[in-house]
């Protein structure tokens, strides 16, 4: 009863903010009684005409792309860097003959200039990778040192530390030969130029395969709910027109309304069959979602709304339309008459 009384005062001063002549002895619409449950109460907020940007990510995966194994890349050292005692080397990878993809963080071990395998303890990247997720590998030429990498290529950092204060009384390794364990299967070695040498007490750092990320254009917006509308049979020419909608999700695919949410248009035409304009302009306007939150596969959920009738309509019957939709494109409808007088 309270949220009733409240939205009964908001649209008694929504009328009287608009100035719109009001006779003594005329009311509101009696507005329809609500079904049980909660009814959103109306706001008229600015609709959201703001297309999603594009999102950065991983570049999209053929369907059936297989995982990569050893035997479908090339691989070599594109970069060496140093930061604050770490020597991180960088490796790339492009493909040797089919389309694959590398993901995750390999188990890399690191051998010397007679084979010897240094004892690192595979850790943590000293920095963590900034693009992962699947990287596309595609037959093409190898990635080359100092220039960014393209779609179709891949990427992989290591490091380890350089100076002799981390690992008081331990020998320095000289690192000779990467050993990459490659997640889809096999193992692909990579010759390492001469860095500076290697404390293995310190540990190796290993980073996940990394690709260039590209400009993924967002899916289609999910489907809309059914609507009815509940509208009183009559109204009065100036004054607000309120009624109620109820928004029906499909019974396999709830409408999450707090993610995305829809706008909405209403009008009122004196004879929509021959195509008259709707009375007093366009009236878009975003769905009150942040009191509607989601709705439950097959749930409904009900809306007040408020049709302001403009004070210059002639008295007779009107057909009241609900268009729900994203940006200004309204997909789903309901329509009423009404008679004004």
């Amino acid at each position: 009863m309270a949220r009733a009384a409240i939205g009964l005062l908001v649209l008694v001063l929504v009328a009287g903010c608009q100035r719109l002549p009001a006779p003594a002895s005329a009311q509101l619409s009696s507005p329809p009684q609500p079904p049980p449950g909660q009814v959103v109460p109306w706001s008229p907020l600015a609709p959201d005409l703001t297309p999603p940007a594009p999102a950065l990510g991983p570049a999209p995966l053929p369907p059936g792309t297989p995982p990569c194994q050893a035997n479908d890349l090339a691989a070599n050292v594109i970069g060496s860097n140093g930061a604050t005692g770490h020597v991180i080397t960088s490796f790339g990878f492009t493909g040797a003959a089919a389309v694959c993809y590398l993901d995750g963080t390999p188990s890399v071990g690191i051998l010397d200039s007679k084979g010897n395998s240094i004892g690192f303890r595979q850790q943590a990247p000293y920095f963590p990778p900034l693009r992962p997720g699947r990287a596309l590998i595609e037959p093409g030429p190898a990635p080359a040192r100092g220039v960014e990498l393209k779609v179709g290529q891949a990427s992989l950092n290591i490091d380890w530390i350089s100076q002799p204060e981390f690992c008081p009384g331990v020998q320095a390794a000289q690192p000779a030969t990467a050993v990459i364990s490659i997640p889809g299967g096999g193992i692909v070695e990579i010759p390492i130029p001469l860095e500076p040498s290697a404390y293995p007490c310190a540990g190796l750092g290993v980073g996940d395969f990394e690709g260039p990320y590209v400009y993924i254009q967002p899916g289609p917006p999910p489907p809309l709910p059914a609507i009815s509308m509940q509208v009183p049979a009559g109204g009065h020419i100036g004054q607000a027109l309120p009624y109620l909608v109820t928004l029906t999700s499909d019974r396999n695919q709830a409408s999450d309304f707090t993610s995305l949410c829809p706008n909405y248009e209403e009008e009122l035409f004196a004879d929509i069959m021959h195509g008259s304009p709707p009375l007093g302009g366009k009236h878009l306007y975003a769905l009150n979602c942040g009191e509607a939150g989601a709705i439950q596969p097959g749930a409904s959920i009900t809306f007040q709304m408020v049709f302001l009738v403009p004070r210059d309509a002639a008295p007779g019957k009107y057909t009241l339309t609900f268009g729900l939709g994203y940006l200004n494109a309204m997909t789903s409808f309901a329509q009423a008459v009404v008679t004004l007088q």
